[in-house]
């Protein structure tokens, strides 16, 4: 295994911040629209304090083995053969989600950008670029993600510019039509937007910090910093269109990037695919990496080489894109994939810090 080297907490904030956005930025609004109707803000907001919840107890349970990686202290807990088959269902789903995000973000390119491209060229091209990505150390992922944080900076700049024309507020009333339910079942689904701070099982005790608290504090404006961005892409959505056109255009953002005009630039929509392809790749990346950290130690002494890992996963995952072929099927695989997230960096996380506080494992580790 490549021995890491430690990363800084701003280093740590631009790498969540990357991995949270994926594909969600696009299509959210029209998911969250069909589910919470006028309120789709009002539940990104809540899935935004459900994720925060979902930071302190991986912080929590972090520091309660400030020197190992998730991975490596979960044996200590609940064993070694659970703890492999713990390690083994977070390498698939780690895996599993770098492939949906590549089959969702491929589908975008083709219906917008690129119709007569076939549909294996997209996905073998993300595969490779992000594959060989993951073959990095997690010092070397801090750096790439924090040069594509302008890119973030870009596209934010670019939907705010090109919604703050023609909105309505009125499209936003009557806040709490529908009482509670819907919202908390929109912030359900809007849960899966903010995975990515799991990052923390891994880099925790790599990330130069003066204090926990410290590391808390981080991590919580990244998780800010990603809801901000959410929150106004579905605010300026759903004033820009009624929730009727919103429930039929899976990609808001886009069609207004696409009607939106400037003397200087063409094809504003164009410009922003391009720019978000850095952000997709930044989150399918470290999901390969984490991915591949989860199978190296379902051995103590490790198991494999990074690499070989890395592009095993791609070649499955290439050959998994020629299966996925109906946009149905891949929207019903990202309903499973939404259920596993809650599971496991909700549910699990929560079981493992109550086993751990019971037996006090891990108390007086330094």
């Amino acid at each position: 295994m490549k021995k890491e080297e430690t990363i800084t907490r701003r280093q740590l904030i631009s790498l969540v911040i990357m991995v949270q956005l994926g594909t969600e930025v696009l299509s959210l609004p029209h998911v969250e629209a069909r589910v919470a109707g006028h309120d789709t803000w009002l539940a990104v907001l809540l899935a935004a304090l459900a994720s925060q919840v979902g930071i302190t107890l991986l912080w929590w349970l972090g520091s309660r083995y400030p020197t190992r990686i998730f991975y490596a202290y979960i044996p200590l807990i609940v064993g070694k053969p659970i703890g492999t088959s713990i390690n083994l269902l977070f390498g698939c789903y780690y895996t599993l989600s770098g492939l949906l995000l590549t089959l969702l973000y491929s589908d975008i390119l083709k219906r917008w950008l690129f119709q007569l491209t076939p549909r294996w060229v997209l996905i073998l091209m993300i595969l490779l670029v992000c594959g060989y990505a993951a073959t990095s150390t997690l010092k070397q992922l801090a750096n790439v993600s924090q040069t594509f944080m302008v890119f973030a900076y870009i596209s934010f700049v670019l939907i705010v510019f090109s919604g703050i024309y023609g909105l309505d507020v009125r499209n936003l009333l009557p806040i709490l039509q529908g009482g509670w339910y819907p919202i908390l079942k929109g912030a359900y689904s809007a849960f899966s937007a903010y995975v990515g701070y799991d990052l923390l099982l891994y880099a925790y005790p790599y990330v130069q910090s003066q204090s926990k608290k410290k590391l808390l504090l981080s991590m919580t404006l990244a998780n800010a910093s990603t809801a901000v961005f959410y929150i106004a892409v579905c605010l300026i959505c759903s004033m820009k269109f009624n929730l009727k056109q919103l429930e039929v255009i899976p990609e808001p953002i886009i069609f207004i990037l696409k009607n939106y005009r400037v003397d200087i630039l063409q094809s504003i929509d164009i410009l922003f695919l391009i720019f978000y392809v850095c952000i997709v790749s930044a989150t399918i990346y470290v999901y390969f990496f984490m991915a591949v950290k989860a199978f190296l130690h379902l051995r103590s002494q490790g198991l494999g080489k990074q690499h070989v890992w890395v592009w095993t996963m791609v070649a499955l995952c290439f050959l998994g894109g020629f299966f996925l072929t109906k946009r149905n099927d891949i929207l019903q695989f990202a309903t499973i994939q939404d259920i596993m997230s809650i599971l496991l960096v909700i549910g699990l996380p929560a079981v493992l810090l109550i086993i751990s506080g019971l037996r006090g494992a891990g108390r007086n580790e330094i």
